[in-house]
């Protein structure tokens, strides 16, 4: 599948700006790098480049044609920012059907022939039709429909035109009615989601579950086995049984198992792998959301540069459960993090730390001789107290942070929170904003050409 990610912003300035000029046809071009994934690529959208006096050697009501002497500028500047282009422009009269007419088809082709062998990236086109925008891209020199369009910016919002989202679902009358009544339009947007669920223990084994009867497909990705006792208790879908295998089953077929036993009619992709390793990180490319349940910082540092290099929105989750120094209970405490362009990441909120993402990487004989001598402070591997009641509220405030993000309260909602079961009470966290010296800002719309760092490629772990 391909998708087209465009950035918020720059979704909204090319919108106004094409309005501005109907019922002529405006247009404009845009910076555009790429993400290549498992099944197909993402591309992403990032600096609008609006025309200037000149840019256009026709401009009518139905006919659009850039000058050569701005396309010339317009490669330049791709050529020095070593990425591709993204041609935009209008249909504004809404009485025509969204997409390229045949006089399109022929103009992109040709600027397909003239600029994209020019481009260190790729070349695509879209128009931006009242009702929504299609878009095309081109690839030795064959022009290829773009699957999904999706701007990402605070929430995320389906910029296809309704006839084109209705067309991946297919309403489930009775199953679907309250949860329709619910949603409203963000049901059909929610349908056609394909979520990512990273790590599918005690909390992304309920997530997944919910996301299921909630009508999406999905891709569960762990690399861990059921190999401990304690995990019966809260992963969703395993047995007694499971314990007595000769072998300890994988995480994700016990819990896919399950979940394809429900009997909806969705996806249930297994990878099995961890998140840190390329062939799997690209795995991840292939959603339109990760909603991320890891207990590492190394795999969480990579999900992390999801939302801001690739514009792929992350919410991520983590659960504690606090005791006094007696050992009774204290507190039941789930934290949600909504990662996006425009909110802080993980280590904006310093919440993942570089010395423990080298200690995860030691050998782990070293990483016990460093502990013993005090250089590491705190257990790795080890797992941590927990309980299903904890988990699964953990689960059900991260599926409610992706119907957050899927609406216009996202844009309000904090994008940090914490929320304590036994005492019941919540408070945002902080920073609200990101670090404007961080990481994130500098590789904001980088995809590929700003990779995150990971381990030595490898086939995915058995």
């Amino acid at each position: 599948m391909i998708r087209l990610a465009v950035l918020a912003s720059t979704a909204d300035t090319i919108t106004a700006h094409l309005g501005a000029s109907a019922p002529r046809e405006e247009g404009c071009f845009c910076l555009l790098r790429e993400g290549v994934s498992r099944r197909g690529r993402r591309l992403i959208v990032s600096e609008p480049i609006l025309p200037p006096y000149d840019a256009w050697e026709r401009q009518e009501t139905d006919m659009l044609r850039p000058s050569a002497q701005w396309l010339s500028a317009l490669v330049s500047r791709a050529l020095s920012e070593r990425c591709g282009l993204l041609f935009v422009h209008s249909h504004p009269d809404p009485r025509f059907p969204a997409g390229f007419s045949a006089p399109d088809m022929t103009a992109i082709g040709a600027l397909g022939e003239t600029i994209a062998p020019m481009l260190d990236g790729p070349f695509a086109a879209a128009v931006v039709h009242p009702s929504g925008w299609v878009a095309n891209v081109i690839d030795d020199g064959a022009i290829r429909h773009v699957d999904r369009v999706l701007s990402i910016g605070r929430t995320l919002r389906a910029l296809d035109p309704p006839e084109v989202r209705l067309t991946r679902t297919a309403e489930q009358h009775g199953l679907d009615d309250r949860q329709r009544d619910a949603l409203g339009e963000m049901h059909d947007t929610l349908r056609g989601l394909v979520i990512a669920v990273a790590g599918v223990g005690g909390l992304g084994s309920p997530i997944a579950e919910q996301l299921v009867r909630m009508g999406c497909d999905i891709a569960i990705v762990d690399h861990d086995r059921l190999d401990t006792p304690s995990n019966v208790r809260r992963v969703v879908g395993s047995t007694i049984s499971d314990l007595r295998a000769t072998t300890a089953p994988r995480k994700v077929d016990v819990v896919g198992a399950h979940l394809d036993h429900l009997g909806f009619d969705v996806e249930v992709r297994r990878v099995h792998g961890d998140v840190r390793r390329e062939d799997v990180f690209r795995e991840l490319l292939d959603a339109d959301v990760v909603l991320a349940g890891t207990d590492t910082h190394g795999s969480r540092a990579a999900i992390n540069d999801l939302a801001s290099t690739y514009l792929l929105p992350v919410i991520d989750v983590g659960v504690r459960a606090g005791a006094k120094q007696d050992g009774t209970l204290a507190a039941l405490t789930a934290e949600v993090r909504v990662l996006t362009p425009t909110t802080p990441c993980l280590w904006c909120r310093r919440v993942i730390s570089a010395e423990v993402i080298h200690a995860e990487n030691l050998p782990a004989d070293r990483r016990e001789r460093m502990a013993r001598d005090g250089y590491l402070v705190g257990g790795f591997g080890e797992p941590a107290p927990s309980v299903i009641a904890l988990t699964f509220l953990g689960a059900s405030l991260a599926t409610c942070a992706l119907l957050a993000l899927l609406g216009s309260e996202g844009e309000v909602a904090p994008s940090g929170y914490i929320v304590d079961g036994l005492l019941a009470y919540a408070q945002e966290t902080q920073p609200v904003t990101p670090r404007e010296d961080c990481v994130c800002r500098r590789q904001l719309a980088m995809g590929d050409d700003c990779t995150p760092p990971l381990l030595p490629t490898a086939a995915r772990l058995e």
